[in-house]
């Protein structure tokens, strides 16, 4: 399962440095462990419920270490992972998200998936979403080979009995970020929930149109591995 989750939620006045770390090709292999127990935390909030096993996350996990593009921003309180966001070439995904576009007429190539964009619930809404979906979109325009971003967040029904009390729903901060819709472009995946009953999940794809860069210049000028921000 890959998926967006809220970045939005408890709001907190915080002042704090975070470090951004950028990850590409097989320096990626390196973060897995700790990419995967973030994973396997914040999944298991609503509206995922994932029970995950940490030996399937790390084999979906090590698909970013090989895949060319791919790419994982981990962000940093101190030493502490707090947040990631996570993304790779649309043609490399599961067929499932490929069938998902087949009636569409955006080119497959052209398209780049953001499998996560995730924060220990401490570090959401306080503007952190935002400054590292930014960043990822940086890196991708520099590569110079997509012109589309996607992701897909699951269908929940508003009243949900796990639902929390003031949930944010994902699709607020998509909404602002630039994304929109894409009606009846779906898909569907079966995981185990927190209460160890497997269920189907209707998926709901979003885009965004990624900005012109100048490519010429930004072939010159590679990205920052690390950087921080108060």
């Amino acid at each position: 399962m890959n998926n967006l989750v809220p970045v939005e939620g408890l709001y907190m006045n915080v002042s704090m440095e975070i470090s951004k770390q950028l990850l590409t090709g097989t320096a990626i292999a390196n973060a897995l462990d700790d990419l995967a127990t973030l994973r396997l935390d914040i999944f298991q909030e609503y509206p995922y419920l994932y029970r995950g096993r940490r030996e399937d996350e790390l084999l979906y996990l090590g698909i970013y270490a090989k895949v060319p593009d791919a790419c994982v921003i981990l962000a940093y309180d101190g030493s502490a992972i707090i947040g990631a966001a996570t993304g790779m070439p649309l043609i490399h995904e599961d067929a499932q998200l490929l069938d998902a576009f087949a009636g569409t007429t955006i080119p497959l190539e052209e398209i780049y998936y953001v499998g996560e964009l995730l924060f220990q619930q401490a570090y959401r809404n306080c503007g952190l979403g935002q400054k590292l979906l930014a960043r990822l979109e940086s890196h991708i325009s520099s590569l110079c080979r997509y012109r589309t971003l996607s992701c897909a967040t699951v269908e929940r029904p508003d009243d949900h009995p796990l639902r929390p009390r003031g949930n944010i729903p994902i699709t607020r901060f998509l909404a602002r970020t630039g994304f929109v819709r894409l009606p009846g472009v779906t898909t569907h995946f079966t995981w185990r929930e927190t209460d160890g009953v497997k269920r189907d999940h209707p998926m709901q794809f979003w885009i965004k149109d990624l900005p012109v860069v100048d490519c010429w210049s930004a072939s010159k000028n590679q990205p920052l591995q690390e950087e921080k921000h108060t």
